[in-house]
């Protein structure tokens, strides 16, 4: 690609003044409409300074992809962009706008098949396709993404020379610097930016969480991965993807992209884990607990403190407490061994990983209680946190788990009477509560959750979290522990279209300071 590029300013990210024909280099046109007032146009004349996919944001000479989405169609808002100043619209339905009106307005018209994959290569050679300039790593599953991102970064920038950069759905880092997280894979214009500031800022490695909407929308098309991890599939978005089927097709995206020299990470023990990389061209490195792996985690003891395990024949300690942050371990480990990348002193690295925010995050009271904040929003997810409070609880004292938990709205409702079901049968109290309960209503939410639940007498309604959160506390007593569960991280919950401040971590602190 030839350098045609001409910087506007450097605020965030360097935006550039680049020619059509630069942007499209990889992209598959199927009809362009160029004559402007009788007069023929070629690419190399038209001068694109940006790239937007919402009408709103369009400024003059800008180029404008219309996406199809669940709700909204970006081709219903071609006029919009055409008046705000679009020099170019790229779109899949050519009947969407008449030549005609492109030729009076002097606007190129660009058909393609696919307008996602389209802008996720444009957005590319907009920014002189910085992922070819790192090492690239993707990590998906149902659960145990997020902490096995953090892992991985933590690992890598353990070996001197390694500055790495992670996207996911805590946060967006670029070394020390972090940034708000807006998606668990933003749309490929918005990733492409940051991977032009990781790049601008010395980043080599990248490590991202691919979620399934994404690899299903094409967020991530044309990312040459270095290392793809698997971590399980449990059920979750079905309200997306229909079927398990569906989902699972998605995740394998990922795999059947990777090129020969890319090496898939994959957890044995998932009931996935084989057929995931199944026909994949990349070499395969698995990893496990129970079955037979590359990188197995042997004689494991897990406590309040953290666990320990041998793995490839040495014992290593950390502090992630839980047996599914043995995998998150192991998951994290492998795709760095996948790497060629040799941790020296494997001993001080492994003790000092943290998990992210939010994931299994404990907060002791000074009255003896033990409160944990975990995002835990599946039942795979909820059991696993359970189970793990189970393992790790001083059994010698009378102790009590109380959960607190409910369902998020406008989600697949088929997993809400498990998640029932699932702390029914793992807690000794429950309080079902509101999560981000969107455009239903928070009580017919807890209704589907009641419908798992037997054990009505030691279950508690309260659909105001707050309310909810300071219930439970206020039932805790030396020794107990409260699961506050299905928002970790998130300081906020969504109504409706709006969302309100709201953190299950600050209110738990606030509420014991009152207690």
């Amino acid at each position: 690609m030839s350098d045609t590029r001409q910087k506007v300013n450097n605020l965030k990210t360097e935006e550039f003044i680049m020619t059509l024909s630069d942007l499209l280099q990889g992209v598959s046109v199927t009809k362009m409409f160029q004559t402007m007032y009788g007069k023929m146009v070629t690419t190399h004349d038209v001068m694109i300074s940006g790239i937007q996919y919402d009408s709103r944001k369009v400024q003059r000479e800008n180029l404008f992809v219309a996406l199809k989405g669940a709700g909204v169609d970006g081709h219903t808002f071609l006029s919009s962009a055409i008046s705000n100043g679009a020099k170019v619209i790229v779109i899949e339905d050519d009947q969407a706008i008449p030549d005609s009106l492109c030729m009076h307005t002097g606007t190129v018209k660009i058909v393609v098949s696919n307008t996602r994959k389209a802008l996720a290569q444009i957005s590319a050679n907009y920014y002189g396709r910085p992922a070819e300039k790192m090492t690239m790593i993707g990590v998906t599953g149902t659960n145990g993404k997020t902490t096995t991102t953090f892992l991985i970064k933590q690992m890598l920038e353990s070996v001197s020379g390694i500055k790495a950069g992670l996207i996911g759905t805590v946060e967006y880092a670029i070394g020390n610097e972090k940034f708000p997280a807006t998606h668990t894979t933003p749309e490929s214009l918005e990733m492409q930016q940051l991977f032009a500031q990781m790049v601008q800022k010395g980043c080599t490695h990248c490590v991202m969480e691919v979620s399934s909407h994404a690899l299903n929308q094409y967020r991530a098309y044309g990312i040459s991965f270095a290392a793809a991890v698997f971590t399980n599939l449990t059920q979750d978005h079905l309200d997306y993807h229909g079927t398990m089927e569906d989902y699972f097709d998605a995740k394998k995206i990922l795999f059947d992209g990777l090129n020969r020299d890319a090496v898939a990470v994959t957890n044995t023990d998932s009931d996935y884990g084989l057929k995931i990389v199944e026909g994949c061209k990349a070499k395969v490195l698995s990893y496990s607990v129970k079955n037979l792996s590359d990188v197995k985690a042997e004689n494991v003891s897990v406590s309040v403190k953290g666990f320990t395990a041998v793995i490839k024949g040495e014992t290593i300690s950390t502090k992630l407490v839980g047996r599914f942050n043995v995998y998150n371990v192991l998951g994290a480990y492998a795709a760095v061994l996948a790497l060629g990348i040799d941790i020296a002193n494997k001993q001080s690295v492994f003790g000092s990983l943290v998990p992210a925010p939010g994931r299994f995050e404990q907060i002791q009271s000074t009255k003896g209680w033990t409160a944990i904040v975990d995002y835990a929003h599946t039942p795979d997810a909820l059991e696993n946190c359970l189970q793990t409070i189970h393992d790790i609880l001083p059994h010698r004292y009378k102790t009590k788990i109380i959960t607190i938990f409910g369902a998020g709205g406008d989600r697949d409702i088929t997993k809400r009477p498990k998640m029932g079901a699932i702390a029914d049968r793992l807690s000794d109290v429950m309080i079902v509560t509101s999560d981000n309960a969107r455009n239903e209503d928070p009580m017919e939410i807890i209704s589907d959750i009641l419908e798992g639940i037997s054990s009505k007498s030691k279950t508690f309604v309260e659909a105001d979290r707050g309310k909810a959160i300071a219930k439970g506390l206020s039932m805790a007593s030396s020794g107990d522990v409260i699961l506050v569960a299905g928002k970790g991280h998130e300081d906020y919950q969504v109504v409706g279209k709006e969302k309100i401040h709201f953190s299950d971590k600050e209110e738990i602190l606030k509420q014991a300071a009152i207690k």
